[in-house]
């Protein structure tokens, strides 16, 4: 159940940005390749085994599909060449050719940094054109674009306060091993999930009326949806252009 709406904005850091560039958009509208080719349950159809176990797939795991279609993507607002020599002569080309797109972080700032296994120690920044900005008292977490792993790149995760941050949030990534050739324009290069900060504090206990055992196991009176149909809240994430009127008397 939503309660309001939040507003999260994104302001372009010039009017030639405004008026070309790809604006982000949420996540949902861009789904994983491989998860629109994936079906909902093994063999097509549901089945449980004589263990009881559905056959359900990873397509019907609503925490896996929240977390694919949390927040915003910010899309690639050009296409990309990589020309890929190897560790040491990765060399980008962009259409757009009068913005700055990429660039080289320099390699003091990450020299005991764990790379990813298969892809290149180096790290690149793709350039923002866009500031993000929500209310006071909530910041967004940046993650690579989750399950995207068909991506030529990975993204490194950040946390920013953007209700105070004034400026675009830059977006360091590696690049894979082997790839070579085009990125293309609107490729999403980042996901946005935005959230309110609390204070939050642990505490310890044990669940001695088997409250929440009894509410799991009437979750289990079903062989499927169990979590979707008992414990599941759906997450709304959408885009609202603000309207002009044309009157010249409007304000």
């Amino acid at each position: 159940m939503f309660c309001k709406k939040v507003a999260i904005e994104f302001i372009a850091s010039n009017q030639e940005m405004f008026d070309l560039a790809e604006r982000p958009y949420p996540s949902v509208q861009n789904l994983p390749e491989w998860f629109g080719k994936m079906d909902r349950y093994i063999n097509t159809h549901p089945d449980v085994d004589k263990y009881g176990d559905p056959n359900s797939t990873i397509k019907k795991c609503m925490p896996v599909v929240d977390i694919i279609s949390a927040g915003y993507h910010i899309p690639l607002i050009s296409d990309v060449w990589l020309d890929n020599g190897g560790e040491n002569n990765l060399s980008f080309t962009w259409s757009w050719n009068e913005i700055e797109l990429i660039t080289l972080q320099k390699p003091e700032q990450h020299t005991s940094y764990p790379t990813p296994s298969g892809y290149y120690n180096s790290v690149f920044k793709w350039v923002n054109p866009w500031i993000i900005k929500t209310p006071p008292g909530w910041s967004t977490l940046f993650v690579h674009p989750q399950h995207h792993e068909e991506l030529p790149f990975r993204a490194l995760s950040a946390l920013v306060d953007t209700d105070k941050h004034p400026a675009p949030v830059n977006l360091p990534f590696h690049v894979r091993k082997g790839f070579d050739g085009l990125i293309k324009r609107g490729t999403p290069i980042i996901q946005l999930i935005p959230f309110k900060r609390e204070e939050f504090t642990a505490s310890f206990s044990q669940d001695k009326d088997n409250v929440l055992k009894n509410i799991w196991t009437k979750a289990h009176t079903l062989f499927f949806e169990r979590y979707q149909k008992h414990f599941w809240t759906p997450k709304k994430f959408s885009i609202e252009e603000k309207k002009t009127s044309k009157c010249p008397f409007s304000f």
